[in-house]
């Protein structure tokens, strides 16, 4: 586990020295109430997707990616349900809680409604035009972040803050018809927002590429994600050879700025994304050097500023990323 220390509007570790970024703090989660037919299609489709698993209709991408199901459909053990009660009150004890407990999406993903899209640049000073589905709107928010980098690629490796949020709020009248439809449903809407004008500024980044070839040489057709996350293995395999262990790597690339793209999307049979590290974040230079010769040879600091437990927990090198 990484430990981080706002100071002077800068992040920082003592378990990851070398490294010292400006924070972008935000909420990873943010969005309207859905209305009841919006909840019954969410079910629906995310039904359909688990009923998937383990078998021949079951994503390629599955193979790929580790630790999660194909969707989190609602499960009333652990339910939270605002005014209605928690779970262990009520679970299998009130009949019209159990109902509701039985179709509450769960806040896992993003959706129409916003939700937990884990956007960075939802920070401060932005403006965000959400969807409304219900009376009163249902506006809620939280799971603050300090800090992240574009897909939070360690799943929970964001720097999480307790905090709060300072909203102004308006209503725009007939303002559902300026979001684009695109699906079969007028429900099939999603958020769009300004980017407001306080966040760090960056002017030199080292840009790693990524393409649709898993780990294993397989090819894939167009697969974003897959692209994405060979920038990232590729991002993490190099900076290693810079003093870092791979596992800080990858955490580092969770929750410092960097910058995520869809690079491009057309050409069969490979995606191309790329993800940006900017170079000033480092107290030392990580691009390549001019004696290429020897640094390919793989000569590299294996123990300056290396944060290694004595006590166990988390293991340094990551098989996966091999």
């Amino acid at each position: 586990m990484n430990l981080y220390m706002g100071y002077q509007s800068l992040t920082t570790s003592y378990c990851f020295q070398g490294v010292k970024f400006a924070g972008l703090i935000h909420p990873g989660l943010i969005g309207t109430a859905p209305s009841h037919e919006l909840l019954e299609m969410w079910n629906e489709r995310e039904s359909a997707l688990v009923a998937e698993e383990g078998t021949a209709s079951e994503k390629t991408l599955c193979g790929c990616l580790h630790t999660r199901p194909l969707a989190c459909l609602p499960e009333p053990k652990g339910a939270m349900l605002g005014l209605l009660g928690h779970f262990l009150d009520k679970h299998q004890k009130d009949e019209a809680w159990d109902a509701v407990a039985s179709k509450a999406a769960r806040t896992v993903p993003g959706r129409e409604n916003g939700g937990n899209c884990d956007i960075k640049n939802l920070s401060r000073g932005c403006t965000v035009y959400f969807p409304v589905f219900v009376d009163g709107a249902m506006l809620s928010m939280g799971d603050m972040h300090m800090s992240q980098g574009d897909g939070e690629v360690s799943f929970c490796g964001a720097i999480e803050m307790s905090g709060f949020l300072d909203l102004k709020c308006t209503v725009i009248k007939g303002g559902m018809k300026l979001l684009p439809v695109v699906g079969p449903s007028p429900l099939c809407v999603n958020p769009i927002f300004e980017i407001g004008p306080l966040e760090p500024r960056y002017s030199e980044w080292l840009v790693f590429e990524g393409v649709s070839v898993d780990e294993q040489g397989r090819q894939h057709y167009l697969d974003a994600t897959i692209a994405y996350k060979r920038a990232v293995l590729n991002c993490i395999k190099y900076l290693a050879q810079f003093g870092f262990s791979e596992e800080q790597v990858y955490l580092l690339l969770s929750c410092c700025p960097c910058e995520g793209r869809i690079s491009g999307i057309v050409d069969v049979p490979n995606a191309v994304a790329t993800l940006a590290v900017p170079l000033a974040i480092f107290d030392r230079d990580v691009r390549p050097p001019a004696d290429l010769e020897h640094f390919a040879k793989g000569i590299k600091t294996v123990t300056r500023d290396v944060c290694i437990s004595e006590e166990g927990g988390a293991v340094p090198y990551d098989p996966r990323l091999g």
